[in-house]
């Protein structure tokens, strides 16, 4: 150490050059980061030495100038070559800075290691800049002084490796990047100056060649420079950065064009639904998604002598058609749902979340009904008709087998004569034909008063007095006679004519209930409400309409619904049931015993009677099970107020067992056949002659569809 070593003074506007070189070089420095992480390898490379070349000379150059801000006694000149060296470590120290920082998630180690690398990187160039200079006696280092510039150093590139990170690559944030950038680079050029002044001088030292590189112009040439290096690295992030925002923006453009390409490409230009590209990538999407939460359903929809309009009015005419379908169809589906025009007169639409199959028919109906309202176009009032083809997922469990499911049940409806509703089934093929045939043939019948009712007594089971009579419809054909309802049943499901059957059963069993007040006998019917009917949302008017048009009393209407379909929906059963007791008609569950009724539901049901299942019935010579099961819904049909009803009695032994086990009501081939209404008259008399009167509080069964 001197004895008396030099007292240092430093000009200020040098100091103040260094400063802002480090502060500028830091912020440089974190653009060219944010740079290299969002550009292609390719260019992130030239970033990369770009980079490490503009700040490291930007270091250098701000270090060079603190060492001649020193305000010395004399001339002091600088070796050239020594001073070049110098620029060397800081290029490297930033060259591995910006390799440490330019992953997204560097580890601890590796910062810690990039830290210790710049510090010892920027104390050699320090220690480089001092020994440039030619002095006699030579510089004298202060240990301590110079180790904890060289920690200070240290410190602050493992902060600027951290603030980097965290502050400095985050987009939005100017001010806060610029606070963070003035620490981190203050704390640089703190580093830097202290181990700058580590390095003491005697006070008569002098240069031994002072016509190397001397003077104050040095410092405006390292200013200068690394000041014109750091504006055109700027420069270059501006105009990158406003390239990028250009290509983002042109991308954006193209994206959206792209979009609206593709939204044009799936869209009917007439009708603006979605052509059959569209509905098909729609849909193949909704099946990817996985399981629904409901039934999806596909429906193609085709408008019957469409063809036949056209070549009478002219395409403009069948345009304008097209769109007011178009427009009806969008009132009656959902926003989850998809219509779509495929081509010509077809439309087809997917139904998401759906309850079931008979939710689906019916809005079939609601569509046909609504295709069939007259048009007005262009001055004429046209009205046309719509054949609607129906397949279910999962039945058809591909996009193709909807589709090609529910153009066989289109077809299967057009051969039927058009302006109905057909559900695909399988087997559709081969029995398509008989089916279409039958529906037709079924829909005649209706018209030529073919079918009727045939009435099954049920009688008292402790008095063997008639408490009311079941009602069977029957169809019969003037040609093949006798047809099964096992047979027609499912063919009025599939073609849509189940509630018009049922409709037509309640109707008539009033007709006969007032017939018989007529005559003075009060013989209630029941009716069966299909699962069909449940759903029809004006099932309350068709109901007090019967009533009233026959002027018969609600409270001799029984409708009775099978346990399975009250138990499928059970809040749509509820909101039903207490609908219908509200007009006075009486409720009854049917079948009891098959289904998965919950006593909490049961409970709420406002039902007069159970019917317990035939097949229960039928065991009870030789089932201790069925013994069982029928002695426990008894005693839970009386704990909850309703009275039970066995049908199906076949033998002696089950009536016998049925009244010990407490059953109010009995039904079956023991104690009456289903009849017609001329041989349930008959049968009456030979009652009354055997039974010395009759009740006049009968109750009523179902009409079994």
């Amino acid at each position: 150490m001197l004895s008396e070593p030099l007292t240092v003074h430093h000009d200020v506007t040098a100091m103040l050059a260094a400063w802002g070189l480090a502060v500028y070089g830091i912020q440089i420095l974190s653009l060219i980061l944010r740079r290299i992480r969002g550009a292609e390898a390719e260019l992130a490379w030239v970033w990369w030495v770009g980079g490490a070349v503009a700040v490291g000379s930007g270091l250098w150059a701000q270090s060079f100038v603190s060492l001649l801000g020193r305000q010395l006694p004399a001339d002091v000149g600088y070796h050239p070559w020594v001073i070049l060296g110098s620029w060397v470590p800081a290029v490297l120290m930033i060259a591995a800075i910006i390799t440490s920082l330019r992953q997204v998630s560097p580890s601890r180690g590796l910062r810690m290691s990039m830290a210790a690398v710049a510090g010892a990187g920027l104390g050699l160039m320090s220690y480089l800049n001092v020994r440039s200079m030619d002095l006699h006696p030579g510089v004298v280092w202060d240990v301590q002084f110079l180790v904890a510039g060289i920690v200070v150093t240290a410190v602050a590139c493992a902060c600027t490796s951290v603030l980097l990170r965290r502050e400095l690559l985050r987009e939005g944030r100017p001010v806060r990047q610029l606070l963070v950038s003035g620490l981190v680079g203050s704390s640089l050029f703190l580093g830097q100056m202290m181990m700058i002044d580590a390095a003491e001088i005697a006070p008569h030292a002098v240069s031994l060649n002072p016509a190397l590189w001397t003077g104050g112009r040095l410092e405006f040439i390292a200013v200068g420079g690394a000041l014109l290096l750091f504006l055109m690295v700027h420069l270059g992030i501006v105009l990158e950065a406003h390239l990028r925002r250009r290509q983002r923006q042109l991308q954006s453009f193209l994206e959206e064009a792209r979009q609206e390409l593709q939204a044009a490409a799936h869209r009917d230009v007439l009708t603006g639904l979605l052509n059959r590209n569209g509905f098909e990538s729609y849909l193949r999407d909704v099946l990817g998604i996985g399981p629904q939460r409901g039934l999806l359903a596909v429906m193609r929809i085709n408008l019957d002598g469409f063809r036949a309009l056209v070549d009478t009015y002219g395409h403009g005419v069948g345009d304008a058609l097209l769109q007011q379908v178009a427009q009806r169809l969008l009132v009656l589906v959902r926003t989850s749902d998809a219509p779509a025009r495929a081509e010509g007169e077809e439309y087809l639409l997917l139904l998401r979340d759906m309850p079931d199959q008979h939710a689906v028919m019916q809005l079939a109906q609601r569509i046909r009904a609504a295709a069939g309202l007259p048009c007005e176009v262009r001055g004429e009032e046209l009205s046309v008709t719509c054949s609607i083809g129906i397949a279910l997922y999962p039945q058809s469990g591909s996009p193709e087998d909807l589709l090609t499911h529910a153009n066989e049940a289109l077809l299967t409806a057009r051969k039927a004569g058009g302006n109905m509703c057909c559900l695909h089934e399988p087997g559709m093929d081969r029995t398509g034909s008989r089916h279409v045939e039958m529906q037709r043939e079924l829909r005649q019948a209706i018209q030529r008063n073919e079918l009727t009712l045939h009435f099954q007594p049920k009688l008292d089971a402790h008095n063997g007095m008639m408490v009311g009579v079941e009602a069977l419809l029957r169809w019969t054909h003037p040609t093949r006679g006798a047809i099964s309802p096992g047979e027609f049943i499912p063919v009025a499901e599939r073609f849509g004519l189940i509630g018009e059957l049922g409709q037509w059963v309640i109707n008539e069993a009033c007709w006969h209930m007032r017939i018989w007040l007529d005559m003075g006998l009060e013989i209630p019917v029941a009716v069966n409400v299909s699962a069909h009917q449940l759903r029809e949302h004006d099932l309350e008017e068709r109901v007090r309409e019967a009533l009233a048009k026959h002027n018969v009393p609600p409270s001799m209407l029984i409708m009775e619904i099978t346990e399975s379909v009250a138990m499928d929906d059970i809040e749509s059963s509820l909101r039903v049931f207490d609908m219908l007791d509200r007009i006075g008609v009486k409720l009854s569950i049917d079948d009891f015993g098959t289904g998965y009724s919950s006593l909490s539901y049961l409970r709420r049901l406002p039902a007069r009677q159970l019917k317990i299942d035939r097949s229960f019935v039928g065991d009870l010579g030789t089932s201790h099970d069925a013994r069982a099961i029928v002695e426990a819904v008894v005693r839970l049909a009386h704990a909850l107020g309703l009275k039970v009803v066995a049908e199906g009695v076949e033998t002696e032994e089950q009536r016998r067992v049925l009244v010990e086990l407490g059953c109010d009501e009995l039904q079956g081939f023991l104690l009456g056949r289903p009849m017609a209404a001329t041989g349930l008259r008959d049968w009456l008399r030979e009652q009354l002659a055997i039974m010395p009167y009759m009740t006049t509080e009968v109750e009523a069964t179902h009409v079994d569809l």
